[in-house]
This record gives structure tokens, C-alpha cells and sequence, in this order.
């Protein structure tokens, strides 16, 4: 435990403290709890079932994950009397946790602790609180506020304990924990709680009834593991198709998902009649790093321009490596002040980029075209090469400047050559 922050260490050995101390407490009461004809046999049925629970595990997300315990901890709780749930809990968590040689033991011992305060609290708070939970037919409705208690109290613990220790781990508030880690298990946890009660209405009726509990729990848990499998393998292939769309070296859109975009953006802004730019950024005699420092701090400048162009661009704005030295940015619903502005903003940026190589300055300026639609042209490949020329222009006019495609008709590629 010596890698764990100080304030959650001491948290962990106060879980360990008030379990140990409410399990001594209700030791005491363990004989007579055990002692009507027929107890001990159920009490170490149950005990065997929420090991077995504690074995079953729902995956609700690719992260999240869900066991059966919860439904036959809720079940203890209304069937036995205190301390047998304490105790039941405490022997089926000791024997299905503790083994677990992977995890370190402060996790495991902890595990253990969670779940014995949770359901030992509970079942002491309900007892007195309520009294006996009648679940037998036609008395149902009378107990559904102990059971609103019972279900309550029981998920206060059993995850606000467990939110404790996140928060301090995470170093943040609980209402920004919470979201992330418990919301997407609330229902699935209501669930199987609910589950709990109706087996324990059904013990009343008769306990062999509860083998058919076996067919839906497994019904279900291979209905969700496929469903997991399913968001899993869609969550690979978004993935996959983030990779094949992103420049390996800049992370920027590589040129065609940003042709793609381009034509997004072109339809979308013909539709709507809003307007629409582009950003063409030539960097001015980058061929001289290349030569005079080697690829690596070419690609090191590359990668810095890149971070540059991202940082000086609107969250709504689209940067893509167009070339090898040569970027683009599209600027959606955007007139020529604003991309003029934008255009600027990027030119300082860039031309601020300063790394170091063998004790010499490596950087570069960049020449901007900036095209608009529909001004300049009415298409994709039209906005492309009015941008373009606009960049040539710039360059041509002495670099590291902005140009507006309006000052000069488009130059193609094949000219510049």
C-alpha cells in the first residue's frame, strides 16, 4: 500500500477499522441467530449463492462491469434476521475474493470490507428502523417502504463507499465522479436488486422455485456480453476508422479525409447559403531544414507547425496536412474579416515556433492563401486552387504573409514548377 496517496491510505484503514469493529459487535448475536432448527442449513445455502453471484459478472460497458451479488445480498437481507447477513456476506467474500492472488491484498481486503458494510449496516438499519420485511402474498404493498429503505441504504454504501475512494484517487469532487463511473450502472444495479426481492418472495412460496432464477440470469448475462461484444467491436472500427483518416506524423486529418470534410463543408454551406473559407498555409523554404538538419528535424518542425496551426484555429475549424509541407484549415460559416483574422493568428503562430538542433534555431514562416465560397468559386476543387494561388501569391510577394484569393487569379501547381 505504499504506492497509495496518504489521504486514501488513511481512508482504506477506516474502512478496515469500522468493519472489523461492527463484525466483533454482532459476533455475540451469531448463536442465537443460529440456533431455530433449519438456519444454519439456509445460511450456508446463501453464503454458497453470493460467492456464486460474486462469480457472475454483467459487462455493461467495454469498462464498466456488474456482478449478481447485489440480488443475493438484497435476498439476505430480507430473509435472515440480524447478524446472519453480515456473516453470510463475510464468509461468501472471503472465500471468493481473498484467493484472488492477482490484485493486491489492501484491494482485495477492502472488497471484502465494502461489502460487509454495506449489506451489515443495511440489515441492522432495517431491522430497527422497520422491523421484519413481510414479503409473503398479499403483503407486499404494506413493506414497500421498508423496501424503498432497504434498496436506498444498500446503494448508498455499496457505491458511496466505493465513490470515496475514486474521489480520492482522482482528486476530484464526488458530482464529477459519479457521472463517469457509477451513473451507467444505476439501472443495471436497480435491476438486479429488484431481482433480489423477487427471490426472496419466492423463497417464501417455496425455495425450490428459486432454481428457476437460473435460466433468465444466464439469459441475461449472454444477452449483454454480446451487446458488449458488439459496441466493442464498433468502438474498433470507429477507431480503426480514425486512424486511416489521421496523418501518422502531425495527427492532423491526413488529404483525403480532409477532402472528404472539404466536400462536406461545400455541400452544407450551399444548402444553407452560410458562408464558407479556406486556408491554404505553404511553409516558406522548409526544404532548407530537410537539407540543413536532416529529416528528424524536419519532421520535429512539422510536428511543432502542426501544434501551432491546431492551437491558433476555432474549435469549429478543420486543419489537415495537405502535402508534405503544406497544411489547410477549413473554416465553416466563416466570411473573409474573420478567416483574414484566423489567417493571421496562425501566421504568428507558426512563424513563433522555435525549436533547436545542434545549437542552431530550426523554424519556419508560412505563406496563407485564404479562398471563400462563393465568392471565389462554387466547388471543392474551385475553392482548392483559388486558395492555392492565393498562397503562391503570398509567397511570390516576399512570404511569411496573408493573401486573399481576390488579389490574384489562381496559379496551378504545374506553373509553379
Amino acid at each position: 500500500m505504499n504506492d497509495v496517496p496518504g489521504a486514501l491510505r488513511g481512508y482504506l484503514w477506516a474502512i478496515y477499522a469500522i468493519a472489523v469493529a461492527l463484525v466483533v459487535c454482532q459476533a455475540p448475536l451469531l448463536p442465537a441467530a443460529l440456533a431455530p432448527t433449519g438456519v444454519l442449513a439456509a445460511t450456508a445455502l446463501f453464503a454458497l449463492l453470493v460467492a456464486i453471484g460474486e462469480r457472475i459478472t454483467l459487462q455493461i460497458t467495454h469498462s464498466v462491469n456488474q456482478n449478481m451479488a447485489g440480488a443475493l445480498h438484497i435476498a439476505t437481507i430480507l430473509l435472515f434476521p440480524p447478524p446472519l447477513p453480515l456473516f453470510i456476506t463475510l464468509a461468501a467474500t472471503l472465500g471468493s475474493d481473498l484467493p484472488r492472488s492477482r490484485r493486491p491484498l489492501y484491494k482485495r481486503v477492502f472488497n471484502v470490507c465494502l461489502s460487509t458494510l454495506s449489506v451489515g449496516v443495511t440489515s441492522v438499519v432495517v431491522a430497527h428502523g422497520a422491523g421484519p420485511v413481510a414479503l409473503r402474498p398479499g403483503q407486499v404493498a404494506a413493506a414497500l417502504p421498508a423496501l424503498a429503505l432497504l434498496l436506498g441504504l444498500y446503494y448508498a454504501l455499496n457505491s458511496g463507499l466505493l465513490l470515496g475512494v475514486l474521489c480520492l484517487l482522482e482528486r476530484r469532487a464526488p458530482w464529477r465522479v459519479w457521472p463517469q463511473t457509477h451513473r451507467p450502472t444505476v439501472l443495471p444495479e436497480l435491476a438486479i436488486c429488484a431481482l433480489g426481492i423477487l427471490a426472496a418472495v419466492v423463497w417464501h412460496v417455496d425455495p425450490l422455485l428459486l432454481g428457476l432464477f437460473a435460466l433468465p440470469i444466464s439469459a441475461l448475462h449472454a444477452a449483454i456480453r454480446t451487446a458488449a461484444r458488439a459496441r466493442a467491436a464498433e468502438e474498433r472500427a470507429e477507431h480503426a476508422l480514425v486512424l486511416a483518416s489521421v496523418d501518422g506524423l502531425t495527427d492532423l486529418l491526413n488529404h483525403r479525409a480532409f477532402h472528404d470534410r472539404l466536400d462536406e463543408e461545400v455541400a452544407r454551406a450551399a444548402r444553407s447559403a452560410r458562408p464558407l473559407a479556406l486556408l491554404m498555409v505553404d511553409l516558406d523554404d522548409f526544404r532548407a531544414i530537410n537539407n540543413g538538419h536532416g529529416h528528424q528535424a524536419g519532421d520535429a518542425a512539422l510536428v511543432a507547425i502542426a501544434a501551432a496551426i491546431r492551437a491558433s484555429i476555432r474549435s469549429a475549424d478543420i486543419a489537415g496536412r495537405y502535402g508534405g509541407d503544406e497544411f489547410a484549415v477549413i473554416l465553416p460559416e466563416t466570411d473573409l474579416g474573420e478567416a483574414c483574422a484566423v489567417a493571421e493568428r496562425t501566421r504568428v503562430a507558426v512563424a513563433a515556433v522555435a525549436l533547436e538542433r545542434d545549437g542552431a534555431p530550426v523554424g519556419a514562416t508560412t505563406s496563407l492563401g485564404i479562398a471563400a465560397l462563393p465568392r471565389h468559386a462554387c466547388t471543392r476543387d474551385g475553392l482548392i486552387e483559388a486558395a492555392d494561388g492565393a498562397a503562391y501569391a503570398a509567397k511570390h510577394a516576399g512570404k511569411n504573409r496573408v493573401r486573399i484569393a481576390a488579389d490574384a487569379p489562381p496559379v496551378s501547381r504545374a506553373r509553379r514548377a
